[in-house]
C-alpha cells in the first residue's frame, strides 16, 4: 500500500487544526473529490463528466412531459447520493403517485398522460425492491399548492379511465422517498450552514448539464413499452395478451403430472414420429394400436415385441436391420402382398 492509498475512512479521522483548518477549508479539490469518483474530470477549473449529454433508453419509465428546473441527475443522483443533502430545488418538487394495479392499467395511463394532461408525469415499472408494486404513476409540480391541483385532476382522471380503487390510492408527496427514508419526515427537511457550503461549492465548481430536456418519445416510448411487456410476464400478469395477438410472449412447455401414463407415452410416441421423420400421427396412431392389438390377441406384453421388430432398447447392439430381419422369416408367418412391411432403401429402422 502507497502513500494515500489507505481506507477513506482512515482518512475521515485526521484531526486537523489552526493554521491547516484554514487551509483545509479552502480545499475544493479534496471536498468535491466524490465527483471525481464517479467520473468526473477537472477541466479549466471546473468538474466536468466526460461524454456527458448522450440519451439513454434503459428505463422502466415513459416520460410525458418533464418539470423546468429540475435537476436530478445532479441534484439526486450526486448531491444526495454522495453528500446526503437534499437540494431547495428537491424541497420544492411535489408529486401525486399512485399504483397501476396491471399491464392493462399502464398501458391505458400512458395513453391519458399523453393525451389528457399537460402535466409533467411518467409512468411504468417498479424495479426498486423497496416499493412494493409493480407498476407507478408519477406526476410533478413546483409547489404544495399546484400539487394539490394536479392531485384532484389525477384524481378524476384515473376514476374514469381505471377505476375507483386505483384513484383511492393516489398520494400527494413531497420529493422522493429515498429522501424521506434517510433524512425523516418532509415536513422537517432544512439546510445546515455545513449543507449550505458544500452546495455552494457544487455550483461553484460542477459543471453538470441539465438532463431532463424531455424524453425523445419516437425513440424511447415502443423501446420501454417492450420493456413493460417482459416485466408483465415475468410477473405473471397475463392482461398484456389483448395487447399481444392473445399470445404469450414466450412458448409454454408440455407438463407430465396429470393424465394417464399411457396415455402420456402415445401421444409422445405419435409427436416424436412426426417431429423426427415427418410421419403423420394418425398413422403412428394406426400402427400403435395395430401392436397393441397383436400383443393382446397372442398375450405378449408390448415391450417384448421390440426384437420382433429388429429393435431392442437393451441391446448392446443398439438398432438391427430391419429388412434383413424380414427376409430370414417364413414369408407364411408374415403373410404377403399387402400385408407385406415396406422399408424404405436407407430407412432408420
Amino acid at each position: 500500500m502507497g502513500f494515500g492509498d489507505s481506507d477513506q475512512r482512515i482518512y475521515n479521522k485526521i484531526q486537523v487544526k489552526g493554521k491547516m483548518l484554514e487551509i483545509a477549508n479552502k480545499d475544493v479539490v479534496t471536498k468535491l473529490k466524490p465527483f471525481e469518483q464517479q467520473g468526473f474530470k477537472w477541466k479549466s477549473g471546473s468538474l466536468v463528466r466526460p461524454l456527458s449529454g448522450f440519451e439513454s433508453f434503459d428505463t422502466p419509465w415513459c416520460h410525458a412531459g418533464h418539470l423546468v428546473g429540475k435537476h436530478c441527475g445532479l441534484d439526486h443522483q450526486l448531491t444526495f447520493k454522495l453528500y446526503n443533502i437534499v437540494h431547495p430545488r428537491c424541497m420544492s418538487c411535489w408529486k401525486s403517485c399512485m399504483g397501476l394495479k396491471n399491464f392493462d392499467e399502464l398501458m391505458t395511463w400512458h395513453k391519458i398522460q399523453n393525451n389528457e394532461m399537460d402535466i409533467p408525469a411518467k409512468c411504468g415499472i417498479e424495479m426498486r425492491d423497496y416499493t412494493p408494486k409493480l407498476y407507478g404513476s408519477y406526476h410533478y409540480a413546483p409547489s404544495l399548492e399546484e400539487g394539490r391541483e394536479q392531485y384532484e385532476l389525477v384524481y378524476n382522471l384515473a376514476k374514469k379511465y381505471l377505476s375507483e380503487e386505483t384513484a383511492e390510492g393516489l398520494i400527494l408527496k413531497r420529493a422522493c422517498t429515498e429522501f424521506e427514508m434517510e433524512k425523516g419526515n418532509s415536513a422537517a427537511w432544512f439546510l445546515s450552514e455545513k449543507d449550505e457550503q458544500m452546495l455552494n461549492l457544487i455550483d461553484t465548481y460542477v459543471d453538470s448539464p441539465i438532463a431532463n430536456q424531455g424524453q425523445n418519445k419516437a425513440l424511447a416510448h415502443p423501446h420501454v413499452q417492450i420493456r413493460w411487456l417482459r416485466w408483465a410476464h415475468m410477473n405473471n400478469d397475463f392482461t398484456y395478451l389483448p395487447y399481444n395477438d392473445d399470445t404469450m410472449l414466450f412458448p409454454g412447455y408440455l407438463t407430465y403430472h396429470k393424465g394417464d401414463v399411457q396415455e402420456l407415452k402415445h401421444d409422445m410416441a405419435l409427436m416424436q414420429a412426426e417431429a423426427k421423420y415427418n410421419i403423420p400421427p394418425e398413422v403412428t396412431h394406426e400402427f400403435l394400436k395395430g401392436t397393441t392389438d397383436f400383443a393382446s390377441e397372442y398375450n405378449i406384453s408390448v415391450d417384448k415385441l421390440g426384437p420382433a421388430l429388429g429393435y431392442d432398447r437393451k441391446s448392446p447392439y443398439g438398432k438391427l436391420n430391419f429388412q434383413a430381419f424380414l427376409n430370414e422369416v417364413d414369408p407364411d408367418v408374415i403373410g404377403e402382398g399387402d400385408n407385406e412391411p415396406v422399408v424404405e432403401e436407407g430407412a432408420d429402422t
